[in-house]
């Protein structure tokens, strides 16, 4: 029953799509790169916070010896230091690494900070 419903307002969804593409009405966003721009440009910002926290601790880290990624990573944890996703030990079980720092996102954090001192 759900999937013939389904399948009803798609077909009724293309078809009004259809009549209003052949109407010459513009679809979709007409200023859509516009909204990209503003987008990445505000989540650029944003991480560019998130790595102004986390550079401090990431230097620290390093001069009390930890040399590797994972070193790092588990540095930061162990501090507490939230990821850009959210604090450690959040609750979201669809990605359980979601809060925790990884190697793969304390060599982004510390590409981002290079970066940054350039």
């Amino acid at each position: 029953m759900a999937e013939r419903e389904r399948a009803v307002i798609s077909a009724r969804t293309k078809a009004a799509l259809a009549a209003a593409k052949a109407r010459g009405q513009a679809l979709g966003n007409p200023r859509l790169s516009e909204a990209r721009a503003i987008a990445n440009a505000a989540h650029k910002a944003e991480a560019d916070a998130h790595s102004a926290i986390v550079a401090p601790a990431i230097r620290e880290a390093q001069a009390a010896g930890a040399k590797s990624l994972r070193q790092i990573a588990a540095a930061l944890n162990a501090r507490g230091i939230a990821t850009a996703r959210g604090p450690v030990g959040g609750s979201d079980r669809r990605d359980r690494h979601a809060s925790r720092w990884q190697p793969g996102s304390a060599f982004g954090m510390g590409a981002r900070v290079a970066a940054a001192r350039r």
